[in-house]
């Protein structure tokens, strides 16, 4: 079982490395849902919730979050999930400046607030 998830983390790297060079941002959170199967819609897994949170949400994909903090931090998407933010959903990104710094933003789904973590 952990040989299985440790094939799993190594393709899974290696997708994100290939779309890194080949994908727009645009693009790049919904190729990662589709090859993960892993739900970005911000939040929680409840669908009836979300159907109602979403209407009142200022961000509303993974793709205007990462937009959102490119525009207030440079650096490379490496990782993009939905989470918790503050209590609201939202949006954690990992980021790779010029100068090899790694760091996390969080984006609030609900004012577009970006936090650096």
């Amino acid at each position: 079982m952990q040989r299985m998830l440790n094939v799993n983390a190594i393709m899974l790297s290696l997708m994100l490395a290939i779309l890194s060079l080949t994908c727009s941002v645009s693009s790049y959170a919904s190729v990662l849902s589709y090859s993960t199967g892993v739900n970005l819609s911000p939040g929680f897994n409840n669908s009836r919730q979300n159907n109602n949170q979403n209407n009142n949400l200022v961000v509303t994909s993974a793709q205007k979050a990462v937009q959102i903090a490119q525009r207030r931090y440079s650096g490379k998407v490496l990782k993009v999930q939905s989470a918790n933010v503050n209590g609201h959903p939202g949006y954690r990104i990992k980021l790779l400046t010029n100068d090899g710094v790694i760091f996390y933003v969080s984006v609030d789904a609900t004012n577009g607030a970006v936090t650096r973590n």
